[in-house]
C-alpha cells in the first residue's frame, strides 16, 4: 500500500505562500545590505512613461556619439555607443 500525503487542513498555518519566487524559502534578491536601492520617485515615472511610450507602439532612439548612426538598444542608449563603436572604444582604451 502507497502512503499518499494528505493535503494540509485549509485553516491550517504553514509557511507563507509565496510562489513569485521560484524557491520560496530562499532569500528575497534584493536586500539593501547588498546594496540594493528600491527605485526612487523619479525612475517609477520613467519607467512608467516608458511603459505608456511602449504600449502606443512607440521607442526611445537616439544618435551615436562617435558615428551618428541610430541606436535603441537599452544598453546602447546607457553609453550612448552602439554596438561596435563601444567595442571599439574598449580596444581603443585597452591599447593605451
Amino acid at each position: 500500500m502507497m502512503n499518499a500525503k494528505m493535503p494540509a487542513p485549509s485553516g491550517s498555518r504553514h509557511l507563507r505562500d509565496d510562489r513569485s519566487r521560484p524557491n520560496p524559502t530562499a532569500p528575497a534578491a534584493h536586500r539593501r545590505v547588498d546594496g540594493y536601492a528600491a527605485p526612487s520617485a523619479e525612475d517609477r515615472a520613467v519607467a512608467a512613461a516608458l511603459a505608456v511610450i511602449a504600449a502606443a507602439g512607440f521607442g526611445i532612439a537616439a544618435r551615436c556619439l562617435d558615428c551618428g548612426r541610430p541606436i535603441t538598444a537599452a544598453a546602447s542608449l546607457a553609453r550612448m555607443r552602439g554596438p561596435s563603436c563601444a567595442a571599439r572604444a574598449a580596444a581603443k582604451e585597452a591599447g593605451r
